[in-house]
């Protein structure tokens, strides 16, 4: 089944509004958005990525990201199993990008913010 013309026109205004807002290369203010997530309520957040990364098997690639100094980027598949809907909702309203780029930039952001909550004595 193909796009409706509006599902079509919506894609293409919110790649227009990504590449304006320099989504794929400015993530500072996910960066954070995600840090505050991790830690907000008694490190709920972190609760919710080690429990998905238990549940799909990613537990290790997690803890690899907290070992390393620069961890790897990821796959948007890894992310959008460690991170629930409504986290990655919230985040895209935070830092101001669409879901999808949003996905796309959490796959280096997400790794780096796993090493630096590990660096700073915690253990997301």
């Amino acid at each position: 089944m193909t796009a409706s013309t509006t599902e079509q026109l919506n894609s293409v205004m919110t790649k227009a509004a990504d590449t304006l807002t320099a989504a794929t290369t400015d993530t500072s203010g996910l960066f954070s958005a995600l840090v505050q997530y991790l830690e907000h309520n008694g490190n709920s957040g972190e609760h919710e990525l080690r429990q998905n990364a238990q549940i799909h098997g990613l537990h290790d690639q997690v803890k690899q990201w907290e070992q390393e100094r620069r961890p790897a980027a990821t796959t948007e598949d890894v992310v959008t199993k460690l991170l629930p809907a409504h986290a990655i909702e919230t985040l895209a309203k935070q830092s101001g990008l669409s879901e999808k780029a949003t996905i796309k930039a959490l796959t280096g952001v997400l790794p780096a913010a796993c090493h630096k909550d590990h660096a700073d004595g915690k253990s997301a």
